[in-house]
């Protein structure tokens, strides 16, 4: 692929760096002399030097003949302004980066049509996604969010004598609200129909609303206790989104914020969460609010050295498990050496993300299965596609592949049956195995990149 990347701040430079060991034809963009010499003299790459924003510059880079652009610097107007400018210049998909996505939140569709970007990430939400997934996350191997977070997918490992092992599909007693996608037997990928059974050992993907895969969770065997104590440290947007979803869980939450006007803040926006105005690192505080009785304690404020300061002293108090959010991706690594359980890194996740969308061949995936062998794309129902008005059982989508869930225009999230209609702007979540993705994405007029 011929991939342009606008930015060469950690995001854009780590993506560089990937990107370009795996055969892509790279080039970068920044305004910086002295990024661009770094990363030239490292990397086999085309080097622009300028404004990615400034058409101009963009026409240097031949924004014409990229397969996908990413406008990653750490400007969300110029990230704007690089994803608008250069999808119109020819440039075949593109990835926004947003610090801030409240307003995109309030008006999604208007954002997508006029900013043409074919993919939006923020690292504040996918780091605050990675933390609430990690915190609540029991006997699951595995979460998965999408439809900012309405919609979840798991992956359950059914032990010797656990409830369902035995019985067909369609026996089984499935909550409202979800569904079983996919089984992993052997490494093999199965979506399954009616007929099909579930056997010892087999890893069960399902798909729905967060409390109907709750139920299913209880039914297949015993559930370790999730968590409902938890301590956080921070201010930022990060900490407010980790706490207010949190909240939705129904956890108990209480977050140390070491600024006062900022405490303010939080206790005004924050009903029902407890905020305490203290030095996350005194430890005769830590020992008074005892915090050592906490199922989890998340160090997630924008310094990167208190975070793991905090962990480290909650750790010690008796906190099963630390989560530090790291601004640096290099310092991942070290924190885990330092005793912290897991260490959250929000440019990497970004990263990740990106080099997901690039493997999978489709900028719809969401999500990649066994190495590939599947995958979860978001498809969105265009107006004037034959797939509206139609029922999903007369759609036409080929047998391997699921409709999971289906996101309206005014944000209700439907999991579909047989009989359910799709509408014009339908966002749907699909899970389907690698061999016929092809033409689930001929069948919602997505082409391939």
């Amino acid at each position: 692929m011929n991939i342009l990347i606008v930015g060469l701040g950690e995001v854009g430079s780590y993506l560089a760096k990937v990107l370009s060991t795996e055969g892509h034809s790279i080039t970068v963009v920044d305004p910086d002399r002295d990024r661009i010499r770094r990363v030239a003299d490292l990397l086999d790459v085309q080097a622009v030097h300028g404004d990615g924003s400034r058409p101009d510059v963009l026409d240097r880079a031949e924004a014409h003949s990229a397969d996908l652009l990413l406008a990653v610097t750490n400007d969300d107007k110029v990230n704007m302004l690089t994803t608008l400018f250069g999808k119109r210049m020819g440039a075949k998909k593109t990835v926004l980066r947003l610090h801030d996505t409240s307003a995109v939140r309030r008006s999604r569709t208007f954002f997508r049509k006029n900013l043409h970007y074919d993919l939006l990430l923020s690292l504040d939400d996918l780091a605050a996604e990675e933390i609430v997934k990690i915190v609540r996350q029991s006997q699951a191997l595995g979460v998965e969010n999408f439809a900012e977070g309405k919609v979840q997918m798991r992956r359950f490992k059914l032990a010797a004598g656990a409830p369902f092992v035995g019985q067909l599909v369609k026996d089984i007693r499935i909550p409202p609200g979800m569904l079983i996608t996919a089984i992993d037997r052997d490494h093999e990928v199965i979506v399954p129909g009616g007929s099909d059974d579930l056997r010892e050992d087999d890893e069960v993907f399902v798909l729905g609303e967060p409390k109907a895969i709750a139920t299913f969770e209880r039914r297949i065997g015993e559930k370790k206790a999730p968590a409902r104590n938890v301590v956080v440290f921070g201010a930022a947007g990060i900490a407010q989104q980790v706490c207010q979803s949190l909240q939705r869980e129904h956890v108990g939450v209480r977050v140390i914020v070491e600024e006062r006007q900022a405490a303010e803040r939080l206790s005004e926006v924050l009903k029902g969460v407890v905020v305490l105005h203290a030095d996350a690192t005194d430890l005769n505080f830590l020992r008074e609010e005892r915090v050592g009785d906490a199922d989890a304690f998340l160090g997630v404020s924008s310094e990167d050295e208190r975070n793991l300061m905090s962990c480290q002293l909650s750790r010690n108090l008796g906190v099963p498990r630390t989560v530090a959010l790291v601004q640096k991706p290099d310092y991942v690594s070290l924190y885990q050496q330092l005793g912290i359980d897991i260490a959250v890194s929000p440019r990497l996740l970004c990263a990740n993300r990106i080099l997901a969308f690039v493997r999978s061949r489709s900028i719809s995936s969401i999500a990649t299965i066994e190495e590939g062998k599947a995958e979860v794309l978001e498809l969105e129902v265009q107006a004037g596609s034959p797939l509206v008005g139609k029922a999903l059982k007369d759609a036409g989508f080929p047998r391997g592949c699921v409709v999971a869930a289906v996101t309206r225009e005014d944000g209700q999230v439907v999991i579909p049956r047989g009989d359910d209609e799709l509408r014009a702007q339908d966002q749907m979540v699909v899970f389907a195995l690698n061999t016929v993705v092809d033409s689930v994405l001929d069948l919602a007029g997505v082409e391939r990149d």
